[in-house]
């Protein structure tokens, strides 16, 4: 009953597929009209026990057809005219007083869901198609009405009454369900965008390789230290002799030590630092609120473990590689553009001297 109630109320986590819907909507439509079978079987009305049980047989093929993935379309709209079809003559058999045309105004969302389901499967149709077809059913049900009595009754005032309210409650139960189907189809689908979204916002802030945050993410991340004046310092670090390493043992031999570096500076940094994929060997530490000596000592742990760190071919060949790191710290009045020119510098420098080393 909760996860009934939860449907209903639009609060579902998933949304039944057209194909389900269907499925239980012939199975209720199937037994209802095995009921009706019943019902009139037992008051005499022959014709319409006759046409009910034909219903009972075209409900019990379309859900046999339904679940061998045959034409939904095609078995959506056989059971929307029978529908249609079935509400007319029991309206002028028994009486609009029956309450069997109520199912015309139950139709109408019928052709809304059926229209957003089937154009989602780029089988394009009309919504309007349906309206028209129950409405001017309905009509025409009021107008003969007018002219002519019901050609058979049944019972006294009062079962007429409850065969009315019955057909009332299955008609607005049909609409409840129709809504809260297509309700919760649309906040399912908005809740699937939103994630999609989430991870191609992601995405462009992440480098597919290695994982770590790009530039856009330090851009965002040193635009709000600005804003806030917050001191901070950056890190370029750079793998040695990277080409070699291509060269020498492949370039998944580079992927792979990439992927080893990126996890070397995940784990010696804080949780407030950011490190990006700078671009090719290159690797970008934004440290926010972090003195230039803290920035240096960071530097230093990344260096070390990297060296003592076995990169592996696919092979299982292992080999070593060490690094080059530039530290700049903001300083008053300075952009960031000049905190990465002064760290490039220093990186350069240690580059020309000796490498394997921390400036």
């Amino acid at each position: 009953m909760k996860r009934i109630w939860e449907y209903i109320s639009v609060r579902a986590e998933k949304a039944l597929s057209i194909k389900q819907v269907m499925s239980f909507a012939m199975a209720m439509l199937g037994f209802f009209h095995l009921c009706l079978t019943v019902f009139f079987s037992i008051f005499g009305i022959f014709p319409m026990a006759a046409m009910d049980f034909c219903s009972v047989v075209l409900y019990v093929f379309c859900f046999v057809q339904i679940q061998r993935d045959k034409s939904l379309l095609y078995l959506f709209n056989l059971s929307y005219l029978q529908i249609v079809l079935h509400s007319v003559i029991a309206a002028l058999l028994l009486g609009i007083e029956s309450g069997f045309s109520l199912y015309m105004i139950a139709a109408l969302p019928i052709g809304y869901y059926a229209a957003y389901n089937f154009n989602m499967r780029k089988q394009v149709i009309n919504p309007m198609c349906y309206v028209v077809i129950a409405g001017a059913a309905f009509c025409f049900l009021r107008v003969a009405s007018s002219y002519m009595g019901p050609f058979y009754t049944y019972g006294n005032k009062a079962l007429v009454s409850a065969v009315y309210m019955v057909n009332y409650f299955v008609a607005v139960i049909a609409i409840v369900l129709f809504f809260s189907t297509l309700l919760n189809q649309i906040k399912y689908l908005e809740s699937q965008q939103k994630n999609q979204n989430k991870k191609l916002e992601e995405l462009s802030k992440t480098d597919a390789l290695t994982g770590l945050a790009n530039r856009r993410s330090i851009q965002e991340r040193y635009e709000d230290s600005e804003l806030l004046q917050e001191s901070y310092a950056v890190i370029l670090a750079d793998i040695d002799d990277f080409k070699k390493v291509n060269d020498t043992y492949g370039h998944d031999a580079g992927d792979r030590t990439l992927k080893a570096v990126s996890a070397v500076f995940k784990n010696a940094v804080r949780g407030e630092d950011i490190v990006c994929r700078w671009g090719g060997e290159e690797f970008l530490i934004f440290l926010p609120k972090c003195t230039g000596g803290d920035a240096a000592n960071i530097a230093q742990r990344i260096l070390e473990s990297v060296r003592v760190t076995d990169m592996m071919t696919s092979e299982k060949e292992v080999f070593h590689i060490t690094m080059t790191l530039g530290v700049s710290t903001a300083r008053l009045g300075m952009e960031f553009t000049e905190v990465i020119k002064e760290a490039d510098d220093n990186l350069y420098y240690g580059k020309h001297h000796g490498k394997n080393q921390v400036v």
